[in-house]
């Protein structure tokens, strides 16, 4: 933040209307900000960083935010005593910057909701002293934060090196790439947002559910401010990557689902809400509870709005109007029939009638309430409160089509007549039977089968059914569907045996154990899971990658230190090249103290000491050589930015 106060500071310097006496009029700039006066503007477009940080290029035009740059000049640095006033007011903010005060909304507000918590995701049995950064006091910081990284230790796995056990190098990164990526999701995502912003169609996730379950080996133990902090920053930035008619699936149990539900409604918009499915994730409740759990909850919520309008007046999504409907089984199939012999074949009869409103007194849709006369004679008028599916005229042409139905006698209400050759598949419901999309008993035997029983063990994976289903729904063969939560690879495996490209994204070191062995096996033609229902038999590629460490190395360093000696060492080395946090001097280190510590504590004061902010190497530094970057990996890392070789 230092740095933009101080390039603000010389700017409004420069011009007399907001300053007195050498002082910046602190009220004077903020009133020239609300009035969007052109002589403030123009200054503040003097600064690229300034620029960057409070305006926006929407159309190839410069949109100032002022309700950002007046809380930015609100703080301790233009006015002393403002700090107090200016953290009451965080977390109390809608979505779109605007106070609860203000708001019509119903929205969350909790403690650190305008910051960004990186979120390590160590092991539990390691901890971590979580990093927040508040979205305005540390602009500087997030920006470093979030610039692209460099990507390192690149491999490419077809069939022939998946054969050979030997991956093969990258040159060039192609758009056809499928990518799994090693690195902390938050910063992954905004790398790849520099190349695949707008182009993902399917965003499908499991995060951590903050359960507290011990056995979780991602850091499950959030607390509940904390959890919806870190998964916020994540949802903000994945949503820019989604195509305009893509979703974003979210798996989640009962701990966090309704706060995730009202938090994606800021994130997202109410009106982009699609539905929320209850998956049974398993046959039988868990007996050890009054009310035993058996199905977990899927978010769904689009990008975008569509056109289509609901009969309630609101409009579908996009992604509403081009999604897929589920196949037909033959149990549904066996449904249609022809007892009147009609040539255009087998069919089922289906409700003629439509729900019908009074308004002001009168029944709405008048001209769809008609009287229709049976081939009987009888007569029927659509029963109170409803009203026919179509007009007189409609229904007219329908009869004359003989695409109506009134019973084997002729004398039941109409209904009309859907048929199998127009079918294109079923509507899903939003119960989603364990028949129908499996359990996570069946997961983890798929899983027990691709990779064994001991690699397994600590895992809860999704069924690959479950997945199979998500992607058909939302995706057609060639989309790209992305997992930043990668996990065991269940997802990257499912969109890779359908056709889809994918990206993965996973932070702990079992990506190698898991995810990458289980793709790998994938290319061979494993036979697992719903191989044998898409009749894969193996093929395609993948491309590896890790986010280039930085003070991340030093941190996986300290983690595994067996002793205090190999601590010892560590310190030096940070001395050395480490990233320290700006408030910290090692200067006045005392060995012999940091020598008498406890292991873990020793690990946590050599933790503390580091840079969140550099855990990573970012694009920036990829020809320094303090980096020291392999001119393979620097080739690779240009092609997947675009950038010039």
């Amino acid at each position: 933040m230092q740095n933009l106060l101080d390039d603000l500071t010389e700017l409004l310097q420069t011009e007399q209307a907001f300053i007195s006496d050498g002082a910046i009029l602190k009220n004077a700039v903020i009133e020239a900000a609300l009035n969007m006066d052109p002589r403030l503007l123009e200054l503040l477009m003097q600064s690229d960083p300034i620029k960057e940080h409070f305006f926006t290029e929407v159309a190839g035009v410069q949109v100032f935010d002022k309700v950002k740059f007046q809380d930015f000049v609100s703080n301790k640095a233009f006015l002393p005593d403002s700090y107090t006033a200016f953290k009451n007011r965080i977390g109390l903010t809608d979505g779109r910057g605007d106070y609860l005060s203000q708001s019509r909304d119903v929205v969350l507000a909790w403690p650190y909701k305008d910051c960004v918590l990186e979120g390590g995701m160590t092991k539990e049995d390691k901890g971590r002293n979580e990093v927040f950064w508040n979205t305005t006091l540390a602009p500087d910081d997030i920006t470093r934060l979030f610039e692209p990284k460099v990507l390192t230790g690149w491999e490419r796995w077809d069939a022939e090196a998946v054969a050979e056990g030997k991956a093969k190098p990258v040159g060039e990164v192609s758009q056809d790439d499928n990518l799994l990526i090693k690195g902390n999701n938050l910063l992954a995502l905004h790398s790849l947002k520099v190349r695949y912003a707008g182009k993902v169609k399917l965003i499908y996730i499991d995060p951590p559910y903050n359960t507290g379950n011990d056995g979780f080996r991602y850091n499950d133990r959030f607390n509940h401010s904390a959890w919806l902090t870190f998964f916020k920053g994540r949802l903000e930035v994945a949503k820019s990557l989604l195509t305009r008619d893509g979703a974003i699936f979210v798996t989640l149990d009962d701990t966090e689902v309704h706060y995730a539900k009202v938090m994606m409604d800021e994130v997202f918009g109410r009106e982009k809400f699609v539905a929320h499915i209850a998956w049974q994730k398993r046959t039988s409740p868990d007996d050890r509870v009054i009310l035993g759990n058996s199905h977990d909850n899927v978010l769904v919520f689009a990008r975008e709005q569509g056109t289509t309008k609901r009969s309630n007046g609101t409009f579908k999504t996009i992604f509403e109007e081009s999604a897929n409907r589920l196949p037909m089984t033959d149990k549904q199939r066996a449904e249609y029939k022809n007892p009147d012999n009609d040539p255009r074949g087998p069919w089922v009869h289906r409700d003629f009638t439509a729900q019908n409103q009074k308004k002001n007194g009168k029944w709405g849709r008048e001209n769809q309430m008609y009287w229709i006369t049976a081939p009987s004679g009888d007569r029927f008028f659509p029963p109170e409160g409803y009203c026919w599916k179509v007009t007189e005229d409609e229904y007219r042409m329908l009869e004359k089509e003989k695409r109506m139905w009134f019973g084997k006698e002729g004398n039941n209400q109409p209904r009309r007549k859907k048929y199998l050759a127009d079918e294109n598949g079923i509507q899903s419901s939003t119960w989603w039977a364990h028949q129908d999309a499996g359990t996570n008993e069946q997961a983890k035997k798929e899983l027990n089968a691709i990779i064994g029983t001991d690699e397994s063990s600590d895992f809860t994976p999704k069924p690959e059914r479950l997945l199979q289903r998500i992607v058909h729904i939302a995706t057609n063969p060639g989309d790209i569907v992305l997992d930043f939560y990668s996990g065991s690879g269940t997802t990257a495996a499912v969109a890779h045996k359908m056709g889809r490209r994918w990206i993965a994204v996973e932070q702990m070191d079992y990506i190698l154990e898991l995810p990458a062995s289980r793709l790998k096996k994938v290319i061979e033609g494993e036979q697992g899971g719903i191989s044998k229902a898409v009749e894969w038999q193996g093929g395609g590629s993948f491309v590896y990658a890790e986010l280039a460490a930085s003070n991340a190395a030093f941190v996986e360093r300290i983690e595994a230190a067996p002793d205090m000696a190999t601590l010892l060492t560590i310190h030096a080395d940070i001395q050395a090249n480490g990233y320290l946090r700006y408030d910290v001097d090692l200067s006045g280190f005392d060995t012999d103290d940091f020598a008498a510590l406890p292991l873990e504590d020793a690990k946590r004061v050599l933790m503390d000491c580091l840079d969140a902010n550099h855990l990573y190497a970012n694009l920036g530094s990829l020809g320094d050589a303090d980096f020291d970057i392999p001119d393979e990996d620097a080739r690779a890392t240009r092609s997947f930015y675009g950038l010039d070789t």
